[in-house]
């Protein structure tokens, strides 16, 4: 049998196999029998590479490795999981998307990371392999803190201003309501602002983001105060000083404007009604 034979044969027995023969045909054969074989090499490893050959041999043993790694005690036992409040059981295993007994390295981690921040209330997940067989979750989900209402109807949203969800909201009717074009994306800033006034802020049930520029708030008994677009600090510290002297901010049916520097408005004129229900607001009251 030639060496070139012999090499070619020793390719179905095993790769150490493989490099022996290799190794004989370069002690033994002169240079240009040599370079024919790295070439005759060259092209086989570009035909298996163009079949397929290589990626399905490396998959097959991908899995039989997996599998023996699994049975000798690395395989999925539990998943544990922090930080679920919101999440539902359901969605945590579609997420998840594995079995038992799997072994624990075959499971890609970015996958079910991705997956997992996919469901509507997870704002951020953490995924971990605790071996031997244990696949650690730590999530962390949406808060609740304002109800939007759009063209596509009312939906819960966090201070982020992302969507979480649009149905079953009975439960967060407790919410101040918000709606305008982009309102969402201001909401955070405005809610902040009133933490430094919270006899305003206790009395607030919904706001409007009107023209892209300025917010009207709307009180718990039908009044609403109209923020200016710029210099909304010296503002609400005016109405402050004239809650003090006249408790405006509990004065039934009136429209508080602080559009105007250095004065505050009252209007005993009929009031959009409060949210949800208005549809239109009263002509000169919308700037």
């Amino acid at each position: 049998m030639s060496a070139l034979a012999q090499f070619l044969n020793s390719i179905l027995v095993t790769p150490l196999n493989l490099l022996a023969g290799l190794v004989r045909i370069l002690r033994t054969s002169p240079l240009t029998s040599v370079m024919m074989v790295i070439l005759m090499l060259g092209a086989l490893a570009v035909g298996l590479t163009m079949n397929g050959t290589v990626d399905r041999l490396q998959e097959t043993t991908a899995k039989r490795l997996h599998k023996v790694v699994g049975k000798a005690g690395f395989g999925l036992r539990d998943v544990t999981v922090e930080g679920r409040h919101k999440t539902s059981r359901q969605a945590l295993r579609r997420a998840v998307n594995t079995d038992l007994g799997i072994s624990i390295f075959d499971i890609n981690l970015t996958g079910v990371k991705e997956r997992l921040e996919d469901l509507p209330w997870v704002e951020q997940a953490d995924v971990t392999r605790v071996l031997p067989n244990i696949l650690h979750i730590e999530l962390t989900e949406r808060q609740a803190f304002l109800l939007w209402e759009s063209e596509q109807g009312t939906g819960l949203i966090d201070r982020s201003g992302t969507v979480i969800t649009r149905s079953n909201l009975s439960s967060y009717d407790y919410l101040p309501r918000i709606r305008g074009l982009k309102s969402r994306l201001h909401a955070t800033a405005l809610m902040d602002m009133l933490e430094a006034y919270p006899m305003l802020r206790k009395r607030l049930v919904g706001a409007e983001w009107v023209s892209d520029r300025r917010w009207t708030i709307f009180l718990d008994h039908g009044g609403a105060v109209h923020l200016p677009a710029e210099e909304i600090i010296p503002a609400l510290d005016l109405l402050m000083e004239m809650e003090a002297e006249k408790q405006v901010l509990g004065m039934h049916g009136r429209s508080i404007d602080l559009r105007l520097p250095d004065r505050v408005v009252l209007r005993a004129v009929p009031l959009p009604s409060p949210i949800p229900n208005i549809k239109t607001r009263r002509k000169g009251e919308d700037t």
